[in-house]
């Protein structure tokens, strides 16, 4: 579920990126790509153990 969670948030700040027209939005937009999506990969890491 969680996963999912993060996932929605990916995609839309993916799209604030691409489409956003202020800075400070679309700065912040990759700084969430980029934590959700380390945070995706240590919640699958999980499920493997």
């Amino acid at each position: 579920m969680m996963i999912r969670h993060h996932q929605g948030a990916v995609a839309m700040a993916g799209t604030e990126q691409s489409s956003g027209r202020f800075p400070g939005a679309t700065k912040m937009a990759g700084d969430i790509v980029a934590a959700q999506s380390a945070e995706i990969t240590k919640m699958r890491d999980l499920l493997k153990q």
